[in-house]
Protein backbone atom coordinates (compact mmCIF):
# COMPACT_ATOMS: atom_id res chain seq x y z
CA UNK A 1 0.00 0.00 0.00
CA UNK A 2 1.09 3.47 -0.96
CA UNK A 3 1.69 5.80 1.70
CA UNK A 4 1.14 9.68 1.03
CA UNK A 5 2.82 11.91 3.35
CA UNK A 6 0.69 15.67 3.66
CA UNK A 7 2.60 18.19 1.72
CA UNK A 8 3.14 21.33 3.96
CA UNK A 9 3.07 24.29 2.38
CA UNK A 10 3.38 27.79 4.01
CA UNK A 11 1.01 29.82 3.92
CA UNK A 12 1.82 33.51 3.05
CA UNK A 13 0.68 36.12 6.00
CA UNK A 14 -2.06 37.88 5.61
CA UNK A 15 -1.70 41.80 6.73
CA UNK A 16 -4.23 42.57 9.70
CA UNK A 17 -6.89 45.58 9.00
CA UNK A 18 -4.92 47.87 11.71
CA UNK A 19 -1.28 46.85 9.49
CA UNK A 20 -2.82 47.83 6.41
CA UNK A 21 -4.82 50.94 7.58
CA UNK A 22 -0.90 52.01 8.88
CA UNK A 23 0.52 50.90 5.86
CA UNK A 24 -1.99 53.08 4.14
CA UNK A 25 -1.98 55.95 5.66
CA UNK A 26 1.45 55.87 7.18
CA UNK A 27 2.75 59.58 5.16
CA UNK A 28 -0.90 61.01 6.58
CA UNK A 29 -0.52 59.96 10.48
CA UNK A 30 3.24 60.62 10.49
CA UNK A 31 2.29 64.49 9.30
CA UNK A 32 0.39 64.47 12.01
CA UNK A 33 1.97 63.29 14.41
CA UNK A 34 4.67 65.57 13.56
CA UNK A 35 2.50 68.33 14.01
CA UNK A 36 1.19 67.02 17.72
CA UNK A 37 5.14 66.63 18.36
CA UNK A 38 6.03 70.17 17.09
CA UNK A 39 3.64 72.09 18.95
CA UNK A 40 4.19 70.17 22.14
CA UNK A 41 8.24 71.06 21.78
CA UNK A 42 7.88 74.18 20.28
CA UNK A 43 5.65 76.98 21.44
CA UNK A 44 6.15 79.07 18.72
CA UNK A 45 5.24 76.23 16.18
CA UNK A 46 1.72 76.73 15.30
CA UNK A 47 1.36 80.19 15.10
CA UNK A 48 -0.02 81.55 11.99
CA UNK A 49 3.24 83.40 11.54
CA UNK A 50 4.91 80.28 11.35
CA UNK A 51 3.38 78.52 9.20
CA UNK A 52 2.81 81.00 6.59
CA UNK A 53 6.55 81.19 6.45
CA UNK A 54 6.92 77.01 6.80
CA UNK A 55 4.29 76.93 3.83
CA UNK A 56 6.35 79.86 1.63
CA UNK A 57 9.65 77.76 2.22
CA UNK A 58 8.02 74.28 1.47
CA UNK A 59 6.94 76.18 -1.83
CA UNK A 60 10.23 76.13 -3.92
CA UNK A 61 11.33 72.51 -2.36
CA UNK A 62 7.78 71.78 -3.43
CA UNK A 63 7.51 72.45 -7.10
CA UNK A 64 11.15 70.96 -7.78
CA UNK A 65 10.22 67.96 -5.84
CA UNK A 66 6.91 67.64 -8.15
CA UNK A 67 9.31 67.33 -10.94
CA UNK A 68 11.71 65.03 -9.09
CA UNK A 69 8.21 62.85 -8.48
CA UNK A 70 7.84 62.39 -11.78
CA UNK A 71 11.54 61.18 -12.58
CA UNK A 72 11.36 58.72 -9.85
CA UNK A 73 7.99 57.20 -10.63
CA UNK A 74 9.38 56.75 -14.06
CA UNK A 75 12.00 54.81 -12.70
CA UNK A 76 14.60 57.64 -12.61
CA UNK A 77 16.21 60.90 -10.49
CA UNK A 78 17.54 63.96 -11.59
CA UNK A 79 20.14 65.54 -9.72
CA UNK A 80 20.53 68.66 -11.72
CA UNK A 81 16.80 70.23 -10.58
CA UNK A 82 18.60 72.58 -7.87
CA UNK A 83 20.92 73.72 -10.52
CA UNK A 84 18.92 73.98 -12.92
CA UNK A 85 16.97 76.61 -11.00
CA UNK A 86 20.02 78.79 -9.99
CA UNK A 87 20.86 79.14 -13.58
CA UNK A 88 17.28 80.19 -14.49
CA UNK A 89 17.54 82.80 -11.58
CA UNK A 90 20.20 84.12 -13.00
CA UNK A 91 19.07 84.84 -16.28
CA UNK A 92 15.98 86.16 -14.71
CA UNK A 93 17.55 88.58 -12.52
CA UNK A 94 20.33 89.89 -15.14
CA UNK A 95 17.58 90.55 -17.51
CA UNK A 96 14.48 91.17 -16.31
CA UNK A 97 15.09 95.43 -15.61
CA UNK A 98 15.03 95.29 -19.50
CA UNK A 99 12.00 93.43 -20.36
CA UNK A 100 10.72 91.21 -17.43
CA UNK A 101 8.41 88.90 -19.22
CA UNK A 102 11.31 88.08 -21.91
CA UNK A 103 13.54 87.27 -19.11
CA UNK A 104 10.85 85.31 -17.46
CA UNK A 105 11.18 83.44 -20.96
CA UNK A 106 14.13 82.78 -21.18
CA UNK A 107 14.53 81.61 -17.71
CA UNK A 108 11.84 78.60 -18.12
CA UNK A 109 13.19 78.16 -21.72
CA UNK A 110 16.70 77.18 -19.91
CA UNK A 111 15.05 74.95 -17.88
CA UNK A 112 13.02 73.47 -20.86
CA UNK A 113 16.46 72.77 -23.02
CA UNK A 114 18.29 71.26 -20.33
CA UNK A 115 15.57 69.24 -19.16
CA UNK A 116 15.58 67.86 -22.98
CA UNK A 117 18.83 67.40 -22.77
CA UNK A 118 18.52 64.91 -19.89
CA UNK A 119 15.91 62.97 -21.24
CA UNK A 120 17.43 62.48 -24.71
CA UNK A 121 21.09 61.70 -23.47
CA UNK A 122 19.10 58.96 -20.65
CA UNK A 123 16.19 57.38 -23.06
CA UNK A 124 18.18 57.69 -26.63
CA UNK A 125 21.69 57.89 -25.44
CA UNK A 126 20.61 54.64 -22.78
CA UNK A 127 22.94 56.75 -20.46
CA UNK A 128 22.25 56.05 -16.65
CA UNK A 129 20.37 58.76 -15.18
CA UNK A 130 22.75 59.25 -12.59
CA UNK A 131 25.57 60.36 -14.65
CA UNK A 132 23.79 62.24 -17.10
CA UNK A 133 21.75 64.83 -14.35
CA UNK A 134 25.69 64.18 -12.64
CA UNK A 135 26.79 65.88 -15.40
CA UNK A 136 24.05 68.65 -15.99
CA UNK A 137 23.83 69.90 -12.58
CA UNK A 138 28.28 70.58 -13.30
CA UNK A 139 27.16 72.11 -16.51
CA UNK A 140 24.09 74.53 -15.00
CA UNK A 141 26.04 75.25 -12.22
CA UNK A 142 29.15 76.44 -14.44
CA UNK A 143 27.05 78.28 -17.19
CA UNK A 144 24.92 80.05 -13.83
CA UNK A 145 28.43 81.33 -12.43
CA UNK A 146 29.17 81.82 -16.09
CA UNK A 147 26.31 84.28 -16.59
CA UNK A 148 26.81 86.02 -12.85
CA UNK A 149 29.95 85.09 -10.54
CA UNK A 150 27.77 86.20 -7.79
CA UNK A 151 24.08 87.50 -6.94
CA UNK A 152 22.35 89.83 -8.92
CA UNK A 153 19.76 91.79 -7.98
CA UNK A 154 16.73 92.13 -10.00
CA UNK A 155 16.13 95.70 -11.11
CA UNK A 156 12.28 95.96 -11.85
CA UNK A 157 9.86 98.05 -9.77
CA UNK A 158 6.73 96.08 -11.81
CA UNK A 159 7.90 92.49 -10.35
CA UNK A 160 6.29 91.24 -7.49
CA UNK A 161 3.15 89.47 -5.93
CA UNK A 162 4.46 87.22 -3.69
CA UNK A 163 2.90 89.63 -0.84
CA UNK A 164 -0.53 88.47 -1.58
CA UNK A 165 -1.70 85.98 0.87
CA UNK A 166 -5.38 84.17 1.73
CA UNK A 167 -4.96 83.15 5.44
CA UNK A 168 -1.25 81.44 5.86
CA UNK A 169 -1.25 80.88 2.10
CA UNK A 170 1.07 83.34 0.58
CA UNK A 171 1.48 83.35 -3.24
CA UNK A 172 4.79 81.31 -3.69
CA UNK A 173 2.29 78.44 -1.26
CA UNK A 174 -1.00 79.23 -4.06
CA UNK A 175 0.94 78.41 -7.07
CA UNK A 176 2.90 75.27 -5.62
CA UNK A 177 -0.66 73.88 -4.39
CA UNK A 178 -1.60 74.35 -8.04
CA UNK A 179 1.20 72.94 -9.75
CA UNK A 180 0.36 70.05 -7.93
CA UNK A 181 -3.16 69.88 -8.59
CA UNK A 182 -2.39 70.11 -12.28
CA UNK A 183 0.13 67.64 -12.23
CA UNK A 184 -2.02 65.19 -10.08
CA UNK A 185 -4.47 65.21 -12.61
CA UNK A 186 -1.77 64.33 -15.26
CA UNK A 187 -0.54 61.16 -13.69
CA UNK A 188 -4.21 59.89 -12.89
CA UNK A 189 -6.38 61.47 -15.29
CA UNK A 190 -4.22 60.74 -18.76
CA UNK A 191 -2.50 57.73 -20.60
CA UNK A 192 0.71 58.98 -20.02
CA UNK A 193 0.87 59.17 -16.30
CA UNK A 194 -0.43 55.22 -16.52
CA UNK A 195 2.79 55.40 -18.98
CA UNK A 196 5.45 56.31 -16.44
CA UNK A 197 4.16 54.20 -13.71
CA UNK A 198 4.49 51.49 -16.00
CA UNK A 199 8.01 52.24 -17.48
CA UNK A 200 9.10 52.68 -14.24
CA UNK A 201 7.49 49.24 -12.37
CA UNK A 202 8.86 46.94 -15.54
CA UNK A 203 10.50 49.02 -18.90
CA UNK A 204 10.67 46.32 -20.97
CA UNK A 205 6.86 44.87 -20.42
CA UNK A 206 6.01 48.78 -20.73
CA UNK A 207 7.77 48.46 -24.37
CA UNK A 208 6.23 44.83 -25.36
CA UNK A 209 2.28 46.92 -24.43
CA UNK A 210 3.67 49.69 -26.72
CA UNK A 211 4.38 52.37 -24.37
CA UNK A 212 7.08 55.12 -26.69
CA UNK A 213 9.47 54.58 -23.64
CA UNK A 214 11.85 56.99 -25.26
CA UNK A 215 9.20 59.77 -25.95
CA UNK A 216 7.63 59.38 -22.05
CA UNK A 217 11.33 59.45 -20.88
CA UNK A 218 12.06 62.72 -22.65
CA UNK A 219 9.07 64.00 -21.52
CA UNK A 220 9.46 63.62 -18.07
CA UNK A 221 12.73 65.05 -17.58
CA UNK A 222 11.50 67.54 -20.04
CA UNK A 223 8.95 68.68 -17.46
CA UNK A 224 11.29 68.48 -14.31
CA UNK A 225 13.64 71.00 -16.07
CA UNK A 226 10.38 73.31 -16.98
CA UNK A 227 9.55 73.35 -13.29
CA UNK A 228 12.14 74.64 -12.16
CA UNK A 229 10.88 77.92 -13.68
CA UNK A 230 8.53 78.61 -11.70
CA UNK A 231 10.80 77.93 -8.62
CA UNK A 232 13.13 80.27 -9.98
CA UNK A 233 9.92 82.78 -10.56
CA UNK A 234 9.30 82.68 -6.66
CA UNK A 235 12.69 82.51 -5.72
CA UNK A 236 13.55 85.88 -7.42
CA UNK A 237 10.25 87.38 -6.31
CA UNK A 238 10.96 86.58 -2.68
CA UNK A 239 14.27 87.33 -2.60
CA UNK A 240 14.71 90.04 -5.05
CA UNK A 241 17.87 88.10 -6.59
CA UNK A 242 19.51 85.56 -8.63
CA UNK A 243 22.28 83.75 -6.92
CA UNK A 244 24.33 80.88 -8.70
CA UNK A 245 24.94 79.65 -6.12
CA UNK A 246 21.67 79.11 -4.64
CA UNK A 247 19.84 75.34 -4.20
CA UNK A 248 23.39 73.68 -3.05
CA UNK A 249 21.89 70.63 -2.25
CA UNK A 250 18.21 70.96 -3.01
CA UNK A 251 18.21 68.12 -4.78
CA UNK A 252 18.64 65.46 -2.24
CA UNK A 253 16.44 66.75 -0.49
CA UNK A 254 13.25 66.91 -3.22
CA UNK A 255 14.23 63.00 -3.49
CA UNK A 256 14.36 62.29 0.61
CA UNK A 257 11.02 64.19 0.74
CA UNK A 258 9.32 62.83 -2.45
CA UNK A 259 10.83 59.20 -0.90
CA UNK A 260 9.64 59.98 2.64
CA UNK A 261 6.07 60.31 0.96
CA UNK A 262 5.93 56.72 0.04
CA UNK A 263 7.44 56.78 -3.56
CA UNK A 264 9.25 53.82 -4.67
CA UNK A 265 13.11 54.79 -5.07
CA UNK A 266 13.42 52.75 -8.01
CA UNK A 267 9.87 53.92 -9.36
CA UNK A 268 6.70 52.53 -10.40
CA UNK A 269 4.45 53.36 -7.52
CA UNK A 270 3.66 57.02 -5.82
CA UNK A 271 0.87 59.09 -5.25
CA UNK A 272 1.80 62.80 -5.53
CA UNK A 273 -0.46 64.21 -2.97
CA UNK A 274 1.58 61.74 -0.50
CA UNK A 275 5.21 62.80 -2.01
CA UNK A 276 3.68 66.37 -1.35
CA UNK A 277 3.08 65.03 2.17
CA UNK A 278 6.58 64.00 2.21
CA UNK A 279 8.12 67.28 1.36
CA UNK A 280 6.20 69.17 4.59
CA UNK A 281 7.08 66.88 6.86
CA UNK A 282 10.54 67.12 5.73
CA UNK A 283 10.52 70.63 5.74
CA UNK A 284 8.51 71.07 8.89
CA UNK A 285 11.78 68.80 10.43
CA UNK A 286 14.18 71.82 9.03
CA UNK A 287 11.88 73.96 10.82
CA UNK A 288 11.51 72.90 13.99
CA UNK A 289 15.57 72.61 14.40
CA UNK A 290 15.54 76.45 13.39
CA UNK A 291 12.89 77.19 16.20
CA UNK A 292 14.78 75.01 18.92
CA UNK A 293 17.95 77.19 17.43
CA UNK A 294 19.67 74.08 16.36
CA UNK A 295 23.74 73.92 15.57
CA UNK A 296 23.62 74.69 11.47
CA UNK A 297 25.99 71.37 11.21
CA UNK A 298 24.18 69.56 13.90
CA UNK A 299 21.30 69.64 11.06
CA UNK A 300 23.00 68.71 8.17
CA UNK A 301 23.97 65.53 10.05
CA UNK A 302 20.74 65.16 10.89
CA UNK A 303 19.02 66.04 7.62
CA UNK A 304 21.67 62.97 6.38
CA UNK A 305 20.33 60.50 8.84
CA UNK A 306 16.48 61.45 7.86
CA UNK A 307 17.75 60.80 3.94
CA UNK A 308 19.32 57.27 4.97
CA UNK A 309 15.85 56.96 7.61
CA UNK A 310 13.68 57.73 4.66
CA UNK A 311 15.06 55.32 1.61
CA UNK A 312 14.87 52.14 4.31
CA UNK A 313 11.61 53.19 5.57
CA UNK A 314 10.93 52.87 1.52
CA UNK A 315 12.17 49.82 1.09
CA UNK A 316 10.62 48.21 3.96
CA UNK A 317 7.17 49.17 2.83
CA UNK A 318 7.51 48.05 -0.49
CA UNK A 319 8.50 44.60 1.03
CA UNK A 320 5.35 44.84 3.18
CA UNK A 321 3.20 46.06 0.72
CA UNK A 322 4.31 42.53 -1.70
Amino acid sequence: MKITLPVLIRQPRRMGDAAAFLLKYDVWLILLAMIVAASLFTPNFLTSLNIANLLRQTSIVGILSIGQFLVILSGGFDLSVAAVMALSSVILASYGGENLWLAIFAAMAAGLLLGLANGLFISRGRMAPFIVTLAMLGIARGLAFSVADTSVMLRNESFGGCDISLGVLSMPAMVWLLAALLLQLLVRGTRTGMHISAIGGREDTARLAGVRVARVKTLVYAASGVLAGPACVLFVARSGSGMPHVGTGWELDTIAAVVIGGTDLFGGEGSLPRAMAGVIIYMMIRNVMNLLGMDPYLQDMLKAVIILAAVAFGLLRGRLER
